[in-house]
């Protein structure tokens, strides 16, 4: 089979996270991306776990299933060079600063004028217009900016931020979202358009109840920490056995409180004036959590407190560390790991879009790039310029090509 984005032509002046992780996400559904670097390369190229000269894990989790091309955008042949790929594009991806793709004579009026219906789909912090938008930023700034990472924190605790690129991984998932839409507006109309993807905009999108309480009450209640304990959905949480070991649980709505009672043997609980109904719970939560804590903390193990949670009814889980996902066997049962073979590594596992569908593969189809691997390929293929134009280009440094010796 084919993916559902086979025959898809895609330019990727993306770097870091948010972009490329888009455009990973369109190559995993088989769209032809070619991605355009300068000679440097895209810096995750150059993050831990290195391998292969200039390749690293980082630089391989966004950017499978690609091809690059190096180019001098900041010379008049490269950005030349770089708007007739734009023209054979079906989509351009760009996560520029608000402004560079303009500067670089790549802006949207230029690109449509030669490509009526081409969708250029821009992600940056904090979008092309509004009060922010010319503040610089990536992916924590969003964060901070968001209100989540405030909801991160305990209880006058310091903020946390999520351990992994949230507001990248975000913004990259509804850029590929939005493409989609723009894809179908396409077919309809026949035109292209111009999509400004924000991290803000997608990590305020994200927050659950902390704006809308807000919002209903006029400020009069305030949604403020979530943290290990959750202050409305009382109790959910999470907890420590004595071995140190962690677990979630989830005790929404009176009938899963009174199994959660009868659980940690607290049948008297139900009917306490403080806890005998939802409001009344999350009133008194900081009252609450404590006693559920020292069960689980009388608990030998996490398979202990799920195993009692689990006879109750009440949803848990052990908090699993990334060394228990990396091979998990139900993931790889649905294709979200997936093998790749990888030159000067070998066989791993990689993640891949997790949209499984029927009548379509999904799933990496090449491995990470070199810096200008497909350079003389692209320009020769796509451009259709002969073999003495491209000797040309690279003899006045306009683009550069990958070879083993370099």
């Amino acid at each position: 089979m084919s993916g559902a984005y086979t025959g898809l032509r895609v330019v990727d002046f993306t770097h870091v996270v948010a972009g490329p992780f888009c455009t990973r996400l369109l190559a995993d559904h088989g769209a032809d991306v070619i991605k355009v670097e300068p000679y440097a390369g895209d810096v995750m190229r150059r993050l831990p776990a290195l391998y292969g000269g200039d390749l690293s894990s980082a630089f391989a989790q966004y950017n499978c299933g690609k091809r690059s091309i190096a180019v001098a955008l900041k010379t008049a042949e490269g950005q030349d060079l770089a708007r007739r790929l734009c023209g054979w594009a079906d989509v351009v991806v760009e996560n520029f600063g608000v402004g560079t793709l303009d500067r670089l004579g790549l802006g949207y009026e230029t690109l449509i004028s030669d490509n009526p219906t081409v969708i250029l789909c821009s992600i940056s912090s904090f979008g092309s217009n509004g009060p922010y938008s010319n503040i610089a930023g990536f992916g924590l700034v969003a964060e901070a900016y968001s209100g989540l990472m405030m909801l991160a924190a305990d209880e006058g605790q310091m903020p946390k931020h999520f351990g992994t690129p949230l507001a990248d991984m975000t913004s990259g998932v509804h850029a590929f979202g939005a493409i989609g839409a723009a894809l179908y507006r396409k077919a309809q109309t026949g035109l292209g358009t111009h999509i400004d993807i924000s991290c803000f905009d997608s990590l305020v999108s994200m927050i659950d109840e902390a704006l809308i309480i807000e919002a209903f009450t006029d400020g009069r209640e305030q949604f403020t920490h979530y943290g290990s304990y959750h202050p409305t959905s009382v109790p959910s949480g999470i907890v420590s056995a004595a071995n140190g070991e962690y677990v979630t649980y989830g005790s929404v709505g009176d009938v899963f409180f009174r199994r959660l009672a009868t659980a940690i043997s607290r049948p008297d609980l139900p009917d306490d004036p403080r806890f005998a109904t939802s409001d009344a719970r999350a009133r008194n939560h900081l009252e609450l959590y404590p006693i559920v804590s020292e069960w689980a903390n009388r608990q030998p193990d996490a398979e202990s407190v799920v195993n009692c949670f689990g006879e109750h009814g009440i949803p848990s889980a052990r908090i699993r560390s990334h060394h228990d996902v990396v091979n998990d066997p139900h993931l790889i049962a649905r294709g979200s790991l997936a093998p790749l073979d990888v030159p000067e590594v070998g066989r791993v596992l990689v993640q891949t879009a997790p949209h499984p569908m029927t009548g379509a593969d999904v799933l990496p189809r090449s491995a990470p790039p070199h810096i200008g691997e497909h350079t003389s390929e692209v320009l020769e293929t796509v451009l259709a310029l002969d073999r003495s134009s491209v000797q040309q280009l690279i003899a006045k440094d306009v683009v550069r090509t990958w070879t083993k010796e370099s």
